[in-house]
């Protein structure tokens, strides 16, 4: 089936953002549910994404689900915080014309769409090169993109007034975001520009998944094949410190 064959690859999904492979997630455990057995397929996707908050969150309330139609509601749910999110977002950044992102958030894609500022930053991000699949939607749209090395921020950051990143996890203390998004938020405060987040309120983890959650290593191939240390890991902390707002919907 589809749908089984959809979930056992988002175990191992390294380019689309935690929110959408946790709608994806949802949609095809709805298609399945009352036919398949699908609480192993959403374990998976668990173990294999841990610095996914919102994919622990909505998959810990699945697998306690009392029925497809609960299911279904945890959908709407996770659809309303996100457009909520957005929204705050939108209306709090609405006018500013030069926005800096970095990697691939469904959020802050949909966030852009509404603000529509004049011009959006943002680098490849590597390994995985998700920031050029952004580009590639935002310039799609007919948005004036900017494109360059993961280590060029400092080219532009006098050309930007906000920057806005997406989060895997939000705690008191710190958020969750693509490896380098602390550079970016070092930059902010050295260049006195407003740093922002946007995370709906699936991305903060209740006291029980917060002991699920964590930042795993990835593959030293994808660095390189000499034979020295290598550090490869997707994810890190950002502290609550640097940030002016995390826009979650007002919830």
């Amino acid at each position: 089936m589809e749908c089984v064959k959809l979930l056992k690859s988002l175990a191992f999904d390294r380019v689309s953002s935690s929110l959408s492979i946790a709608f994806k997630m949802l949609d095809c455990v709805i298609n399945l549910c009352g036919k398949v057995d699908f609480k192993p397929f959403v374990e998976n996707i668990m173990n294999n994404q841990p610095s996914m908050s919102v994919v622990l969150s909505v998959g810990n309330r699945v697998l306690v689900a009392k029925g497809c139609s609960e299911i279904t509601k945890i959908r709407d749910e996770l659809a309303l915080s996100e457009s909520q999110a957005v929204n705050e977002a939108c209306n709090s950044l609405k006018g500013i014309r030069n926005i800096a992102t970095i990697s691939y958030s469904s959020s802050v894609l949909e966030s852009l769409k509404l603000i529509q500022p004049s011009r959006v930053y943002l680098s490849v991000s590597h390994p995985a090169r998700e920031g050029e699949k952004l580009a590639k939607e935002l310039s799609e749209l007919g948005m004036d993109v900017f494109l360059f090395e993961d280590s060029a921020y400092g080219l532009i950051v006098k050309n930007i007034d906000a920057f806005l990143i997406g989060a895997d996890a939000v705690f008191d203390k710190a958020v969750v975001n693509k490896i380098g998004s602390l550079y970016l938020a070092l930059l902010a405060k050295e260049f006195n520009k407003p740093f922002y987040v946007i995370a709906n309120r699936f991305k903060r983890l209740n006291d029980k998944l917060k002991d699920q959650y964590r930042i795993v290593g990835m593959p030293n191939r994808e660095i390189t094949n000499l034979n020295v240390n290598v550090i490869n890991v997707y994810f890190e902390l950002i502290p609550m410190e640097f940030v002016n707002k995390v826009f979650s919907g007002g919830l």
